[in-house]
């Protein structure tokens, strides 16, 4: 037996010749052993009525093909095997134009691509699926970006550069913290250790900086995969750009401290009546540290100027208790030792009350029923004089 027919017999790969009535003439064995139909068989009735009828016409067309003079170097159909089954082949063939038309052969050769076609056909959806999920990671208006270990990014979305003007490649050309504001950069490194950990990021912020040299606040949720491979675990990131808000934020924050010194300042007055004559009215609850503001109001108002005589009207208080009692005469004390005169004024029952009951030393302050007969008595001594007799 030639060589050449023994390679043929011997050979894995279905090989065949078909003439131009659409029969085979040719096969080798492999068609048994891979279809289940002897040669003979294979051999009873045109070929096309083994091929799929869903693959025939565009067999067909391959075959019309061959016959004008191309080749064919892939091209898969589905065969019919003997128990019903199909199997996916995959052929390679050729014509020689050099033998007269009517004994014009089509040599082929095929192999059997069922398996690779079943893989391809479970793969599909997710091929599908990775592109659906490409096309959202790069119209996301969001900033999305993966991870690593080592510190970079591997995946940045384009809204990246949309936003803070670095290309994709730049984002993942160096390590992420060196995009992160230096104030921010201890926190930064402390919320991604704790991600590679197990934690998960619900929302953290911190400034990138842009190409341009400013910054932006971005707020992040990440989370890891923990069923991951370790060695190429990857941290999962979303961040969206806040910095209106923060800037919004800042500009409250900052009209709320002026508004709560205005309240300060008004809530504990510092009322000159004359050069030497003052009033604070004291209105609402006082709590500890509306007792500590009077004092300090009252001490550095005396201090920074000439008054000798300082009128605590607590008619507008809503509760006098025993703590804000010792509180006022504190502050008496105090204004004493810089030497000025303390008049209070408003005094009702309770406080009264309160203020018996302490036994307390009163000698330092003057008490009057209301503020028009503290002033009156504040202005009957002339202070101005410079005379030093008590109120």
């Amino acid at each position: 037996m030639p060589s050449y027919e023994k390679m043929f017999q011997a050979s894995p790969g279905l090989l065949a010749t078909v003439d131009a009535n659409g029969h085979f003439r040719a096969l080798n064995p492999t068609w048994e052993r891979v279809l289940g139909w002897s040669l003979d068989e294979l051999r009873s009735k045109p070929f096309i009525e083994f091929v799929h009828p869903s693959d025939r016409e565009v067999t067909l067309a391959e075959v019309a093909g061959l016959l004008q003079g191309n080749t064919v170097e892939r091209f898969d159909n589905r065969y019919l095997c003997k128990d019903g089954s199909y199997k996916w082949l995959g052929w390679a063939a050729r014509v020689d134009h050099g033998d007269e038309p009517s004994e014009q052969l089509i040599y082929a050769t095929a192999i059997d691509v069922t398996d690779d076609r079943e893989r391809q056909s479970q793969l599909e959806p997710r091929l599908q699926d990775a592109k659906v999920y490409e096309k959202l990671f790069r119209v996301s208006v969001g900033l999305l970006v993966t991870l690593d270990s080592n510190g970079y990014f591997r995946h940045a979305n384009p809204a990246w550069g949309r936003l803070l003007g670095w290309s994709p490649e730049e984002m993942t050309a160096r390590p992420f913290i060196e995009f992160v504001h230096p104030d921010d950069r201890p926190a930064t490194i402390a919320e991604a250790t704790a991600l590679f950990e197990g934690k998960m990021t619900i929302r953290f912020d911190n400034r990138y900086q842009c190409k341009d040299g400013t910054y932006r606040w971005l707020a992040w949720t990440a989370y890891m995969d923990p069923s991951e491979d370790e060695s190429t675990r990857l941290v999962y990131g979303t961040a969206h750009d806040v910095t209106s808000y923060k800037e919004l934020l800042g500009e409250f924050e900052r009209t709320l401290a002026r508004l709560r010194d205005t309240m300060e300042a008004m809530s504990t007055p510092f009322i000159p009546i004359t050069e030497r004559i003052v009033v604070m009215p004291l209105v609402g609850q006082m709590d500890a540290d509306r007792i500590h503001q009077v004092m300090t109001v009252a001490l550095e108002g005396v201090q920074s100027t000439h008054v000798q005589v300082v009128i605590l009207d607590v008619t507008g208080l809503r509760d006098l208790d025993t703590r804000v009692a010792r509180a006022l005469l504190d502050t008496a004390k105090g204004l004493q030792l810089l030497g000025a005169k303390t008049i209070l004024t408003g005094i009702r029952p309770s406080l009264a009350q309160t203020l018996v009951g302490l036994g307390l030393d009163l000698g330092s302050i003057v008490t009057k029923g209301t503020l028009q007969s503290a002033i009156a008595s504040a202005l009957k001594n002339d202070f101005n004089s410079g005379k030093s007799d008590p109120v």
